[in-house]
Order: C-alpha cells, then structure tokens, then sequence
C-alpha cells in the first residue's frame, strides 16, 4: 500500500482505546499492511497531525477510535486525494453502520486491505466545518450536550436513552425557522437533524434515505408533540419506522438554512459545530474512504 498512517486516539471509548493499540498492530502486520503510528494528546491535536500527515505525503490514514475521531480528521482531509480507513474502537460508532461496516478490528482492517476505496459526500456547516453523518439541533443538541457531560460509566444506545430521557424532564419546544428549494417555514420544533448517513445516537436509524453518494443531505424534523407519546414514539427511531408519525416531517435537499429565536447549540458527528444560525448544504464527492466490497 501506499505511505499509510495510524491515528490512534487513546481518549476514545472512554479512555478505553488505548488499550487496543497492540492489538490494531498486529492485525496490520498480520494483512501486511506497514504503517507508521501516531497516538493523538487532543481533539485540536488531531486536526494538527492530519494536516501535518499530509504535507509529509501520506496517502492512507487510519482512524483508531470512535465518529468523533473521524470527524476531526476529515477536517484535513476533505477535497483531497487521501484515503481514510475506519478502526472502530469509540463508544457509538455509527458512520460505519450506513457502510456496513462491523465495529471489529480484524474484519476492519480487512476492509483496507481490500482497497476498495470510494468517494462520498461529506455535509457542510456554515460553509467552515464538514461532518460525515449527522448534525442536529434543539432537543437533539441538549441531548448530545448531556451525553459528553455526564461521567456515567455508560456508552452506545444506553448512554444516548439516558441522555434523551433526562433531556425530556426540562426541553420545551421553539419556533424554528427553516429554508429550503424556496420554501420558508416558522416551525414549532423539538428538534432538526440534516443527515448525511443513516445513523446516530448509538445505533438509531434516524435518517434511513440518506445516501452519502446521492449529493443530498437528508432533512429529519421532529415538531412539538405531547411527552407521552413521545416516549411511546421513541423506539420506532431505532427501526426506521418513525417517518409515518404525524409529528415528523422528512425530506432531501441539497443546502437548508436553520435559525431559532434560542441559538441552540449544533453538533454534528456527535461533536459541537457552533451555534444557530445555521446553513446546512451538501459537499458531493469529497472524501475518499475504504468501504467492503
């Protein structure tokens, strides 16, 4: 293979990937695949050392860790012609589940092995900051707010349920405005999810039309409805069957501009992007990533 670099990041999972280190190693000597190995001290440092990974050629690099990791890494590699794998060791882990991708380390490393690499479209946040799966705000952004907050020894779906239901006790919904293909509505929401791929929040199948090679962003809005049948609703999210519920309104375009009264926070890939006003649009094919076969 070409110049290929490991990014470990050891805070994922907790501070739990670290551990995985000498595991990750061997699997890449087992497929012959010789890379050079860089463990990251910060979210900011991760940005750095892409970047610097790049200028000195690198062509592969291998994200160790969870969505959060990728993130801060695509920031540099975006509209290039460098190739990201994905080791995923984080505590979601849900790009690779629209891929198809299994959150195991000798089936993931395969999968670079393989060298089946495709371009994909990335979302873009007030024109500064990509994301590679999902961005939300309101009810959505609180709740990701909460879930980096609390130190619960808890992760995945139980840590994002937790979150959500605690989140419940206090949101009240806001009047969002939202454009889009020529339409303006003031919309009384609980919350906004523009989507680039399937999944998020620990394995839930919020967006399931979304396609990272149709260069469209998927639009999921949940307007104002009573708790109970929130609570009653909620699971649906996770089978993808929540699109028939009155409350819901779904739809695919290729930019969406987002305010509120409340400048909610807005987090995408499960990180903080910045505050409302927002402008979502569509980056078409541009990030190069090992996908199976």
């Amino acid at each position: 293979m070409d110049k290929t670099i490991l990014i470990l990041n050891p805070s994922a999972s907790r501070g739990t990937a670290i551990f995985q280190k000498d595991k990750i190693e061997s699997a890449l000597r087992e497929n012959k695949i010789k890379s050079d190995l860089y463990i990251t001290k910060s979210s900011e440092d991760l940005g750095r050392a892409t970047e610097n990974f790049v200028k000195e050629g690198y062509v592969n690099f291998i994200a160790a860790g969870g969505d959060g990791t990728v993130h801060y890494m695509i920031q540099k590699l975006a509209n290039t012609d460098r190739n990201i794998g994905i080791i995923p060791i984080g505590s979601g882990n849900d790009m690779i589940k629209t891929f198809n991708i299994k959150p195991d380390i000798d089936e993931s490393i395969k999968i670079i092995k393989n060298n089946n690499i495709k371009r994909i479209d990335l979302g873009l946040f007030n024109k500064k900051i990509y994301y590679i799966g999902v961005a939300g705000s309101g009810f959505d952004s609180e709740v990701a707010r909460f879930a980096n907050e609390t130190r619960l020894p808890i992760k995945g779906e139980a840590r994002y349920n937790f979150s959500v239901y605690k989140t419940l006790i206090t949101f009240r919904p806001k009047i969002f405005e939202i454009m889009h293909d020529d339409i303006s509505e003031n919309l009384n929401t609980m919350m906004i999810l523009v989507s680039n791929l399937k999944y998020y929040g620990g394995g839930m199948k919020v967006t399931p039309h979304a396609d990272p090679f149709d260069a469209k962003l998927d639009v999921c809005i949940i307007t104002a409805i009573p708790l109970i049948k929130f609570i009653k609703s909620f699971p649906s999210v996770y089978a993808g069957t929540h699109l028939d519920i009155p409350c819901v309104k779904y739809f695919k375009t290729e930019k969406v501009e987002v305010d509120c009264e409340k400048k909610f926070n807005v987090y995408g890939d499960g990180e903080y992007m910045g505050k409302l006003p927002a402008k979502f649009e569509v980056s078409p094919k541009s990030l190069n990533i090992f996908l199976p076969r």
